[in-house]
């Protein structure tokens, strides 16, 4: 999303960004609209980010192709399964807990550590979230992440961990139990303010959004209008 919108003069705004806004053919009250009230409460979310959420909402579904699924199919899901406060809740925590798992699988693989991580087929998977696998295919780590500030959860989830596995979760939890958990440095409470985030850019009608091309990712559509999001 993009940063520091309140009190801006728009026209400022809009140079500060590169955009021209006769080239988004927006009228005056589309573009108070798209800094209005609203902005206050999102959160910077950079490209990668948005591209994870985007992710972990097609996985969390059947309804949408874990792969090929286009923003503006994202963005009907969305709309209608947030319909309302408490379904907006329900999807949050859903998908915060996928949007962990690939956030911690790609930054195991930036290690360059010899392996390659990937998620577990199935959300449900018991046990495992992550398998690494070494150069012959073989898997020689399992990984379950649990992105929460509940140190109950988390001692439950300590307490039940299958054998071999590693537990993974924020910073937060990490610091909490010093040696039990591994720590890569991300935050459970930065993670949900990334979909939090996400989910109001979806859910938000700007005509900005809403003249996406169907087939367009919506990083490259942003991209070309030279808006940034950090």
């Amino acid at each position: 999303m993009i940063d520091g919108l309140e009190g801006l003069d728009l026209d400022d705004l809009f140079d500060s960004l590169g955009v021209d806004t006769e080239d988004l053919d927006l009228d005056p009250d589309s573009v108070e609209a798209l800094v209005g009230d609203e902005t206050e409460h999102l959160e910077v979310l950079e490209p990668a980010e948005f591209h994870d959420v985007l992710e972990a909402i097609a996985r969390s579904t059947n309804d949408l192709d874990d792969v090929g699924a286009t923003i503006a199919e994202i963005d009907d899901y969305v709309a209608n399964v947030a319909a309302g406060p408490e379904e907006l809740e329900g999807l949050i925590n859903n998908i915060k807990g996928i949007h962990g798992e690939i956030e911690v699988r790609d930054l195991l693989n930036a290690q360059n550590d010899g392996l390659e991580y990937r998620l577990a087929e199935l959300t449900n998977n018991p046990g495992v979230d992550i398998y690494g696998y070494d150069a012959d295919g073989t898997i020689v780590r399992r990984l379950q992440v649990k992105m929460t500030e509940n140190p109950d959860y988390i001692r439950k989830s300590l307490a039940n961990l299958p054998a071999g596995v590693e537990l993974v979760s924020g910073t937060e939890m990490a610091t909490a139990f010093p040696g039990q958990i591994l720590d890569l440095g991300v935050s459970s409470t930065e993670v949900a303010a990334d979909v939090e985030a996400a989910l109001t850019i979806l859910r938000t009608e700007e005509p900005l959004f809403t003249q996406l091309a169907t087939s367009e990712p919506f990083a490259s559509y942003i991209a070309k209008r030279g808006i940034a999001f950090a």
